[in-house]
């Protein structure tokens, strides 16, 4: 069973916390989990050491690159099965040339949002369509008292 829940507050904090480091886990759980959940495609969606690499070859621009292609594939699982589409590649794009700075970051937030909901959406589809739905566990009945 694929995770469904990673919410924006606790990515945010651990992404503060680690300085950054947090994003490069979720690089990485992103990649394994799209490989798994989008295995139909026939595509790949290449893992960490290969971004951080060829992030620093291209001086940052594989990073988007990237992002842009996880983007495209995850959206085109989720329309295979008509569960509509998560983050759109022209909010993603925009935001990281033009309204990320023009809003003081605040976009920035947004779209991390986004990709946050994102996965959690392909991650949900695959589970779904493989029987593995999280089950909520009942709540503990109360203790009756004695009388």
């Amino acid at each position: 069973m694929l995770p469904t829940s990673r919410g924006f507050l606790k990515a945010f904090l651990f992404n503060l916390l680690t300085l950054g480091f947090y994003n490069w886990y979720l690089v990485h759980c992103f990649a394994t989990e799209t490989n798994i959940a989008c295995s139909d495609d026939g595509r790949r969606t290449n893992g960490l050491v290969a971004y951080i690499l060829l992030s620093i070859v291209t001086l940052g621009i594989y990073g988007i690159i990237w992002d842009c292609n996880w983007i495209s594939r995850c959206n085109s699982k989720l329309m295979r099965h008509q569960a509509g589409e998560g983050l759109q590649m022209s909010t993603y794009l925009l935001t990281i040339f033009l309204f990320g700075p023009l809003t003081l970051g605040i976009m920035y937030a947004v779209v991390f949002a986004k990709k946050l909901y994102l996965q959690n959406k392909v991650n949900e589809l695959y589970n779904t369509l493989n029987g593995t739905v999280e089950i909520p566990m009942p709540a503990e009945m109360p203790a009756i008292p004695a009388v």
